[in-house]
């Protein structure tokens, strides 16, 4: 009976615990109301005659100055391109709107303003974001290329708020055979 007893109470510590716990964790998650990370998507990948044309969508989901969990308007978004994809760039293009293109100049070089962040060389889309509207990238190649969803990329900021930014996102993996 004793046995009974010390099972019962043990039981009742156990699940007065969980219910306790349960509550804190419950309250914990109604308390985060914030988008900390911009949202990048990989639009399309098609293949346009013999080239490999990639289309991006970056987004802003919680725009503000930076403080109290918004995120500031990017200045700018610069991608590690791998060797093969750095020699097979031909083209890079920004719009506000997925249907007027703007050329972006090709340079594949160390960004000034994430010095601190990375050594690698980048090819810098100089186009930021306006608030929630998503701005779309396109880079065109001569080669096609697998898609590696660990791509590494940098978002910078207008201002205020500075950080490394460092993104993954959805871009070129190893040529296609």
């Amino acid at each position: 009976m004793k046995h009974l007893f010390k099972t019962a109470i043990v039981v009742a510590v156990i699940a007065a615990s969980f219910v306790s716990l349960s509550a804190f964790i419950a309250k914990k998650k109604a308390k985060a109301s914030s988008i900390d990370s911009y949202q990048i998507v990989l639009v399309t990948k098609n293949l346009v005659g013999s080239n490999s044309e990639w289309t991006w969508s970056l987004t802003n989901p919680n725009p503000g100055n930076g403080s109290n969990g918004t995120l500031q308007n990017l200045s700018h978004w610069d991608l590690a391109l791998n060797a093969q994809a750095e020699g097979a760039l031909q083209s890079a293009e920004y719009s506000y709107d997925g249907v007027n293109w703007i050329n972006s100049t090709i340079e594949v070089e160390r960004d000034p303003s994430i010095k601190f962040c990375t050594g690698s060389d980048v090819l810098k889309f100089n186009a930021g974001t306006d608030g929630s509207t998503p701005t779309y990238y396109r880079a065109t190649f001569n080669t096609d290329f697998t898609i590696n969803p660990f791509a590494t990329s940098w978002v910078k900021t207008g201002g205020g708020q500075q950080g490394c930014n460092y993104y993954f996102y959805s871009g070129m993996g190893g040529a296609v055979n």
